[in-house]
């Protein structure tokens, strides 16, 4: 299901809402504002939920735990948060901007978009449906939480603890999640396209079918996380930034100027550890082609790290990387090679048609010797073959089936085997 991003200044409006007065001061309990009438409730939630029994040490048996926390929650917290939802709506918090239709309606949505929710205590809350787009929500309590369904889209969640939750198909497209903990929680189906990740932790996390597509993983906690076949990475947000970002000038070298060591290359380079994380997570797990893919992202990225003339790094993009595809994909060497046997074949066909040779016959002969060449399997001393450009079409072609063959093969056998 696709998620409507919102703008800078459809967020700006619901954030505003909140810093209104109500249309009846005494039905906030004098509060000059929505956003401090639900301050003040949150704070009496998390002073019904702050029990020395609801401390969480880790390692967490959350499969135990969650029961009680939620039964916690249902006892003392549940009614007092619905409550502060209808004196809300009753005191005149305005929507603004239509919630958006939910995929699965488990129960009534709660509206905090834009909410200020810093360190609230949501321990072991039902909130399926809730929507906290564009809130503010850094250093938030939702372990052992129902989020299912959930948005939290271009939220501030940033060293949020979701340990120990259920938020399948919940939504953090774009959100900030930086140092944020996901240890022992059930991510699948989850969106966590263009989010902020640096430095989160997944361990032991379930993340079936979930989806990072340009988040940025940089130093995030991989190696515990739980995943399958359908849990997507896309390209990872840093190489996506390293791409965006400002070429040096051409001079920079020469006058001593660091900016290109000091901003260019540590957005590479972070590219590049993320891909080498993702790789070893998903070859930990067994899914090896996959990982090859991520083998090739972090490749490409260490040729941008290279410090080399021009011609090099040419020479290092064009065959390794066009060509060759660093080994890790092998239809491109057979691609490579195809256009070669081709090219070539055409060149062996107007030599023979140049010699007054029927179409037909050019064209079989061309396709021929290009064949017999690329596979060097020797042509001996063919008497229609005289002179310099069929010699040269033979060994440069006898050459260039003598490099591309064996990777090509090797490259093939290599998937053939991770199938």
């Amino acid at each position: 299901m696709a998620m409507a991003q919102y703008s800078a200044a459809e967020l700006e409006r619901l954030r505003e809402r909140w810093l209104a007065p109500p249309h009846d001061p005494a039905a906030l309990d004098g509060c000059p504002s929505f956003g401090e009438f639900l301050r003040q409730r949150l704070a009496e939630v998390a002073a019904l939920l702050a029990r020395p029994a609801d401390q969480s040490e880790p390692p967490v048996d959350w499969e135990k735990k969650r029961p009680r926390l939620r039964a916690a929650w249902e006892k003392s917290a549940e009614p007092l948060f619905r409550r502060t939802m209808a004196e809300l709506a009753a005191a005149g918090l305005e929507a603004v901007l239509p919630l958006p239709p939910a995929q699965y309606s488990i129960r009534e949505p709660v509206d905090l978009r834009g909410a200020d929710c810093r360190g609230a205590s949501f321990l072991g809350a039902h909130l399926e449906n809730a929507d906290f787009t564009g809130a503010e929500l850094s250093g938030a309590d939702f372990r052992a939480a129902r989020c299912l369904e959930t948005r939290f889209a271009q939220a501030n969640c940033r060293e949020a603890t979701f340990a120990g939750a259920e938020c399948q198909f919940a939504r953090f497209d774009g959100a900030q999640l930086d140092n944020a903990s996901f240890a022992g929680t059930d991510c699948s189906m989850v969106r966590f396209d263009r989010a902020r990740l640096k430095q989160a932790g997944f361990g032991d996390a379930k993340c079936y079918a979930t989806a990072f597509h340009g988040a940025l993983l940089a130093n995030a906690e991989l190696a515990g996380m739980r995943i399958n076949h359908f849990t997507t990475f896309g390209t990872p947000g840093e190489q996506l930034a390293a791409k965006s970002s400002k070429q040096p000038p051409a001079n920079a070298r020469q006058e001593g100027d660091d900016w290109y060591i000091v901003e260019l290359l540590p957005l590479w380079l972070k590219a590049a550890e993320v891909n080498a994380a993702i790789r070893q997570l998903l070859k930990g797990h067994g899914y090896f082609i996959e990982a090859d893919e991520y083998q090739y992202q972090e490749m490409v990225c260490r040729r941008h790290l290279l410090q080399a003339s021009r011609l090099f790094r040419f020479y290092d993009w064009f065959f390794k990387d066009l060509i060759f595809g660093y080994g890790l994909k092998w239809k491109r060497p057979f691609i490579t090679l195809l256009v070669i046997i081709t090219l070539w074949g055409i060149g062996f066909f107007l030599h023979f048609y140049g010699s007054g040779t029927p179409l037909a016959s050019s064209l079989g002969n061309g396709f021929y010797y290009s064949v017999i060449s690329f596979t060097t399997l020797g042509l001996g001393n063919a008497q229609e073959l005289t002179g310099f450009w069929p010699k040269f079409l033979i060994c440069s072609e006898a050459l260039l089936g003598t490099i591309l063959m064996p990777i090509f093969l090797l490259a093939y056998a290599r998937k053939i085997l991770q199938d």
